[in-house]
């Protein structure tokens, strides 16, 4: 039982050194920037909803009434 033990003791290991290394690959492969001022205020503040006029506008569809 006790090689068994062992086992899987160093099978964990492995598992958190490969997490360690995916985690750093993935850091250099896809970088986070910090978010602009902008982007920190379009998360802040509540979302607008348009209308159905307003949609159709910006398509270029005109609303029939």
């Amino acid at each position: 039982m006790a090689k068994a033990d062992q086992t899987l003791h160093e099978i964990k290991e492995e598992v958190r050194e490969l997490r360690v290394l995916y985690k750093e690959l993935v850091d250099r492969l896809i970088p986070v920037d910090k978010p602009t001022v902008v982007e920190k205020r379009a998360i802040k503040e509540r979302d607008e909803v348009a209308t159905e006029r307003e949609l159709m506008g910006a398509l270029g569809v005109r609303h029939r009434d």
